[in-house]
């Protein structure tokens, strides 16, 4: 069994790695600051029970990693050390940066040697940024970098340190004479089935920008672009370099040929877009940009000058790559598949930059939408929220349809809310109907399709285009079809009125209009992530163009004429919208128009028993 030591594996990289390590036979030391947070962070993924992963506790910026005894002569049974550590924070102090970076780079090359003297290192693979100057060619360099000998021209304490580390473990592994490889990955993003992306700190930093409205310019303009890999793609091709049989001392620049990616005017489009914000046309030379940042503009847009120096002109040798993943794989890999996907979870992580998933629910993309699972057997329950909510404000509804029938349970994010991009189209509802096309065509033996409020209305013109087939099933939970007081503001207004409500404003018009009967029904925090979803203009501007839609164009849209013999619950307390009886037989509740996120248990059973749908004592 193949031994490795691997640094950073709990960071946003090495989680994605040890996933992908953790399938093969080998065992994993993995260096660790707290021992007890890393069992936490690993102890849902089943890694800890195949006794693959061996936590030891140390420090990259101490001598000896900080290892206790016991841990080290563990450590030196290592066959292969992956070195993939260090903070991702561009800011941090020339201390801090030659700390984690250069003492770090000391400290593992000890190791290294140590390793190698004993018994015989077989491969050592550093992961570091892809605009580190040194490769195969240049990097027999005879100079001390402790007593900077070797002037970069970089003047980032954060830049200058990681590529120094660089060059000083190629000397060591050349020295010592052990294999070395070296992975120059672009801006990581999350992994392409999800686009989950938590380190914020790379393109997040465009986002937040964008989010605030101070992006009107495209920096460097179509000659530039700034290069991005998935996590599990970079973690792919580390495990393939892994498992090479004789490894060589190699430079893999992960970043593909320029005809392949966007440029950052096609990156911001998309972005802009995916945010639901006008896009920046302007392009400016970089220099001039960095002049303006350095000259207070980083304060106002919260983009460090030296972030631009991510963003590229240059053509790089990807040749390596090419010959070990095969001529393809750039294509394959492209962020361009789900990069609105990515652009979303960003802008949903700096809005609720607390919020946890219920780790009941695995989430997927289908069509860059995002969808949350469970397990269970049988056909799906699909749900599919209203406005003011998303995906997650259905959890407890999801959760109490799988205990009681030990059905599969799938909740969508609507486009442009939730996680989910904004999608573009001519009409509103297009992108909506397609979500459901793809849906579809996963459910080959049907599903149980559940609406709440704007959510079903989606199912009402699905079902009006004939979308469902006999195997599917509908139940619509409080469609709004039909206002009983004609109310509207002016697009700008209700923007604005909903950028500057206050908490007791938002929690006065839930009551007013019916949303919840009583403050107790209000589920807790509902209200404080009602109010902060308003700092995200993907998730403002989509709730104001769907209430814009739903007041002018709903009645064409939806209208599907003689009943329709859909299966309708209705709270009575609504005091917006009147009982849809032309849809179909209504079963009434007494409660507000938000009764599936206020009696999640109840209408569950509602649900179950309209529908005739057996239930089961069995607990998932």
């Amino acid at each position: 069994m193949k031994r490795i030591l691997l640094i950073g594996g709990t960071g946003f990289i090495g989680k994605q790695l040890v996933q992908q390590i953790a399938t093969e036979q080998v065992e994993i030391f993995l260096l660790v600051r707290s021992k007890s947070k890393a069992i936490k962070l690993f102890e849902e993924s089943g890694y800890l029970h195949r006794n693959l992963l061996q936590f030891v506790e140390g420090d990259l910026t101490k001598e000896g990693l900080g290892l206790q005894e016991e841990d080290l002569q563990q450590v030196n049974k290592s066959d292969v050390i992956i070195h993939a550590g260090g903070p991702m924070n561009i800011s941090i102090s020339e201390k801090q940066a030659t700390s984690a970076f250069l003492n770090g780079a000391k400290y593992v090359s000890e190791i290294a040697e140590s390793i190698h003297v004993t018994k015989g290192l077989e491969h050592f693979i550093h992961v570091v940024g892809y605009m580190s100057p040194f490769n195969d060619d240049n990097s027999d360099i005879d100079i001390n970098v402790f007593q900077n000998a070797y002037e970069l021209e970089i003047k980032n304490h954060y830049e200058r340190t990681k590529f120094l580390a660089d060059l000083y473990m190629r000397q060591q592994a050349k020295k010592v004479g052990y294999p070395i490889s070296v992975i120059n990955p672009p801006t990581v993003v999350g992994p392409s089935q999800t686009g989950s992306t938590e380190q914020v700190d790379g393109l997040g930093l465009l986002v937040k920008s964008m989010r605030k409205g101070l992006m009107p310019v495209v920096p460097g303009g179509r000659n530039y672009r700034l290069p991005l890999i998935a996590n599990d793609a970079l973690a792919k091709i580390i495990v393939r370099i892994l498992n090479q049989q004789q490894p060589k001392s190699h430079t893999y620049t992960l970043v593909p040929d320029r005809q392949m990616e966007l440029n950052v005017s096609e990156l911001l489009r998309i972005m802009a877009e995916s945010l639901n914000v006008k896009a920046p046309t302007k392009a400016i030379p970089i220099q001039i940009m960095k002049l303006l940042l350095n000259s207070g503009g980083s304060k106002i847009t919260g983009i460090p000058a030296d972030s631009l120096n991510f963003l590229t002109n240059k053509d790089f040798s990807n040749a390596k790559v090419k010959e070990v993943m095969g001529p393809d794989w750039f294509r394959t890999t492209s962020v361009k598949n789900f990069l609105p996907a990515v652009i979303a979870d960003i802008d949903y992580r700096i809005t609720y930059p607390h919020q946890q998933l219920d780790s009941r629910f695995n989430r997927v993309l289908i069509g860059n939408v995002v969808i949350y699972q469970t397990c269970g057997e049988g056909k799906p329950f699909i749900l599919f929220h209203g406005l003011l909510s998303d995906g997650e404000d259905l959890f407890p509804l999801g959760i109490q349809l799988l205990e009681k029938t030990g059905r599969p349970v799938w909740i969508v994010d609507l486009p442009g809310l939730g996680r989910s991009p904004f999608q573009k189209e001519k009409s509103m509802m297009t992108a909506l109907l397609q979500t459901v096309k793809y849906l579809l065509s996963q459910v080959v033996e049907g599903a149980h399709f559940i609406g709440h409020s704007f959510g079903a209305l989606v199912l009402i013109a699905a079902h009006k285009d004939n979308y469902f087939r006999p195997e599917d099933s509908v139940t619509l939970l409080q469609p709004p079809v039909m206002k009983k007081v004609t109310t509207g503001f002016p697009f700008l207004i209700k923007k604005w009125t909903l950028k500057t409500a206050s908490f007791s404003r938002i929690e006065k018009y839930c009551l007013e209009t019916g949303l919840f009967s009583t403050v107790e029904q209000i589920p807790v925090d509902y209200i404080a992530k009602v109010k902060r979803s308003f700092t995200s203009p993907r998730i403002l501007n989509t709730t104001v163009l769907l209430d814009e839609w739903l007041s002018s164009k709903k009645k064409k849209e939806t209208n599907v004429g003689s009943k329709s013999n859909f299966e309708i619950i209705w709270g009575d307390q609504d005091k917006t919208y009147q009982t849809p009886i032309k849809l179909g037989e209504v079963k009434m509740l007494p409660y507000g128009h938000h009764f599936p996120l206020s009696h999640p248990n109840e209408t569950a059973h509602v649900i179950l028993e309209n529908s005739k749908i057996e239930t089961s004592l069995k607990n998932y």
